[in-house]
This record gives structure tokens, sequence and C-alpha cells, in this order.
């Protein structure tokens, strides 16, 4: 005979199991609708540039330097490549002259020319006179703001001149000068 509570449990547990099978093969078509791909890129602000940072220091010793009316010549260079490698960024930099007014010393600074007929890019508008907190004067002389580009590997030669003027006066015994040459660079972000 049959059992009618077995049959019951078995009909039970054979809905649950179709049910169970039915569920396994609909999920996956339900979660499939909610997929999306998608392909992205990114483009990176930063990079390493082939400059080496910081500045210049050039002292000048008054006994080695004969005090006629020739200059006495710094040159100089700013370039956005080093051995055979050009930047992989656009560069902009700006040259500035900075001294103690201490001695009457006269400057002159030119780019990518001769200074006996070239132009010489130190005038009152491009130089500033301030105090520090020790009480000591610095003028400094900056130029306009130069880009170099990433595509084009170049090299802008600078000579700086520096006349001594009448050094004769006792009052500039053992009196120092300071002159540094600062190239502020950074990286051009647009």
């Amino acid at each position: 005979m049959i059992d009618k509570r077995r049959l019951l449990l078995f009909s039970k547990i054979g809905t649950l199991v179709l049910i169970l099978l039915i569920g396994i093969a609909i999920i996956p078509i339900t979660i499939s609708k909610y997929q999306s791909n998608s392909v992205g890129g990114i483009n990176s602000n930063i990079a390493f540039y082939l400059l080496k940072d910081g500045y210049y220091v050039e002292s000048l010793k008054l006994a080695d330097v004969n005090l006629d009316d020739s200059p006495y010549v710094v040159n100089f260079s700013v370039s956005n490549q080093k051995d055979n490698k050009v930047s992989d960024v656009d560069i902009e930099y700006v040259v500035k002259v900075v001294t103690t007014t201490n001695l009457p010393f006269t400057y002159e600074l030119y780019e990518n020319e001769d200074y006996r007929g070239g132009t010489n890019l130190i005038n009152t508008g491009n130089t500033v006179v301030e105090k520090d907190s020790d009480g000591t004067y610095f003028q400094t002389f900056s130029l306009n703001k130069e880009t170099l580009y990433f595509n084009s590997p170049k090299v802008n030669n600078y000579t700086l001149l520096v006349y001594f003027g009448d050094l004769t006066d006792a009052k500039y015994q053992d009196v120092i000068e300071s002159i540094r040459i600062v190239v502020d660079s950074k990286q051009v972000i647009e």
C-alpha cells in the first residue's frame, strides 16, 4: 500500500528541487542583464624633466680679478636636454640674477647673442631692490618667462657681464659682494 505521508513528503521535496533548478537556470540570465564593460584611459599631468634642480652661486674673489675696464664674464645655459635625452614635458623657466648692493657694480645680461653687439636684458623695468630681515639690500634682475617645448630640444645660452666700477675708495675695503644666478623652472600644466 502507498503511504500518503511519504508521497506528500516526496512531492514537496520534488517541488522544492524543481523550484531550485528553475531558479539556478534563471539567475545567470538575470545577472547578465546588469553587466557592463567599459574601456578607460588616463592622462598623467606629472612627469620628471631633465633639469638639475637647485640654484647656482658664482663667487667672485676680487684678489683674482683684474680691475680694469674689461668686464668679468660668466657664461651659463638652460636646456631641456641632457645626454641626448629631451624632456618629456614643456618647461617654463625664469632666469634671475640676485646681487647684494654693497659695491658699485654694473650688470649686463645677454641671451643667445654676442654681448659685444647685443641687447642688454637688464633694465629698470625688471629690477627690484628689497631689504631682508638682516638689513641687507638685494637687487634682483628678472628676465621674462621662457618656454622649452618637449618636442624640440633647445639650449638657451646666457652671458652675464659684471663691471666693477671705481673700487679705489677705502670704504670698499673688506666689503663682500654676492652674485647668484637663479633658474626657477617648472612643468607647464595645461
